[in-house]
């Protein structure tokens, strides 16, 4: 699947999701905005680093729905052997109880997108469900988290580990 197949795809189910996810455009005003640094394990092309964005909106106060972009290069081989992946995804977001911080539970669907121009490189559809970690500071949030994913590709199957770390405003 061409790679711009996959972000129309992956455009139409989130848009269908936040449908029902966000009924009312209140909810939007309690947006929260997080920004983040990950390292990528990846059973295909290694060791990764990379940058987060998520905004996520509360549907109630167990549950979030969320949307992520992601960018992690595999670079330690050097520039010209490098590959970039561009990872969208779309989650719910469970956050269980806690007094100085809160675990929560962290699933839902996106891609894994080479934008390497290597035909060779692992790409589409993923499937993740992960665990992290909020701590509040004074004015925004500590989060840390591991998300693995399953990237289903044309002709085999693949696995992507992040850790990702990073501050919620």
């Amino acid at each position: 699947m061409h790679v711009s197949g996959i972000l129309r795809r992956f455009s139409l189910v989130t848009c269908f999701v936040m449908l029902f996810a966000i009924p009312a455009t209140a909810q939007l005003a309690n947006a929260r905005f997080g920004v983040g640094f990950n390292t990528l394990l990846s059973s295909e092309d290694g060791f990764g680093l990379g940058f987060r964005g998520r905004i996520s909106s509360a549907i109630n106060a167990d549950l979030s729905v969320a949307l992520d972009l992601g960018i992690s290069g595999f670079i330690l081989n050097g520039r010209d052997d490098a590959t970039y992946i561009v990872d969208p995804q779309a989650s719910l977001i469970v956050t269980m109880p806690g007094v100085d911080s809160a675990s929560y539970l962290i699933g839902g669907f996106g891609a894994y997108i080479n934008t390497s121009g290597d035909n060779k490189v692992l790409e589409g559809p993923t499937i993740h469900f992960g665990i992290g970690w909020v701590r509040p500071l004074r004015e925004s949030v500590l989060f840390y988290e591991i998300d693995p994913a399953l990237v289903i590709g044309k002709n085999d199957v693949g696995v992507a580990i992040p850790f990702r770390i990073g501050i919620i405003f």
